[in-house]
């Protein structure tokens, strides 16, 4: 699979070769790192949401996802910790049939949700639309190729290029996670529903 390309850099699937400089962009890039067997096990069971920017031959940026059956409604984007239940399917004034409404969606059948697990761009190359040429197709393959009902990521609270970024696809801030990175940052959990606020259809 090949995504789009931007004239300087592509988009594209990434293969079982990319992962050595896949992980250098995860270490040299992020404080949370991981070891070749997790990469290879993105890959070998969603290669459709394992995604490398190219520049010249050189990976200088990546984005690997997985597929996930949740039943959690905010994971599914069906409620919203912040915001006090399900905003986007509550009648003013809220009463039973809100209340209804939130008991049965925590007991329905589990969805088929996306979880964007790293995105990364190497220092040198951000602010030149890498990093929302991944997004982008990510959001498109997880739609597309995995069905899936919504997508969700963490992200550290106190990055705010990051926020922005996914703010701009539509992503929303539905919960709070204490102490989720090792050095005891809180990280927001941010959801996109498609259907809602879809920035790429």
């Amino acid at each position: 699979m090949s995504g789009p390309s931007q004239g300087w850099f592509r988009v594209r699937q990434a293969r079982e070769e990319d992962i050595p400089q896949v992980m250098e962009v995860n270490y040299k890039s992020l404080p949370e790192n991981y070891w070749y067997g997790f990469f290879k096990f993105i890959l070998d069971n969603w290669p459709k949401a394992f995604l490398v920017a190219e520049a010249e031959g050189r990976v200088i940026g990546y984005a690997m996802s997985r597929v996930e059956s949740v039943s959690d409604p905010v994971l599914r984007g069906l409620e919203n910790e912040l915001e006090g239940g399900a905003p986007e399917a509550r009648p003013a004034g809220g009463g039973i049939r809100d209340r209804l409404r939130g008991l049965f969606s925590r007991r329905a059948s589990p969805g088929r949700v996306g979880h964007l697990v790293s995105i990364a761009v190497l220092e040198e190359y951000r602010g030149r639309g890498v990093g929302s040429a991944l997004l982008s197709e990510t959001i498109r393959s997880l739609r597309d190729h995995y069905g899936v009902e919504s997508i969700y990521l963490e992200v550290r609270v106190s990055n705010e290029r990051a926020i922005r970024l996914y703010e701009k696809f539509g992503f929303r801030k539905v919960r709070i996670i204490k102490k989720y990175y090792m050095d005891g940052e809180d990280a927001y959990v941010m959801v996109l529903r498609f259907g809602q606020s879809d920035a790429t259809s």
